[in-house]
């Protein structure tokens, strides 16, 4: 867990396990769906794990509505829900920059899209 300043209050923002990423972003692409809302999903990944401080530099540039996930030792799932595209263009650079050492690739949800067609398209525009 990690607690992120915002405004003078400390909001929690956690790594949740993969199973409970999958099932919030399942819901996420229902409601996407259901309301023509949009969604984003990145994929972080640094050679050789993520230290304690590039995953607090990393949590420090994401909003509390942001799902985050820590899928492997080296990859680092987050979900951007009610954001197009060029939104998540906007936070790929602030994590580029934030951890320099991550490469990051980006999906925003497309109809037709699952959980996993949406991260797998996003692993695969990081280079991962």
């Amino acid at each position: 867990m990690y607690t992120q300043p915002i405004m003078g209050k400390k909001v929690r923002k956690e790594l949740q396990t993969p199973e409970v990423f999958e099932e919030a972003l399942r819901e996420e692409i229902s409601v996407s769906y259901e309301f023509v809302l949009p969604i984003s999903v990145l994929a972080l990944r640094v050679g050789g794990g993520w230290s304690a401080e590039a995953t607090r530099r990393a949590l420090d540039v994401l909003r509390t509505a942001d799902l985050v996930c820590q899928t492997e030792g080296d990859e680092i799932l987050v979900a951007l829900p009610n954001t197009e595209k060029n939104g998540a263009l906007v936070v790929e650079e602030r994590l580029r920059a934030a951890i320099p050492e991550a490469a990051v690739g980006g999906a925003p949800f497309a109809q037709g899209d699952t959980v996993e067609s949406l991260v797998k398209r996003a692993r695969l525009s990081g280079g991962s």
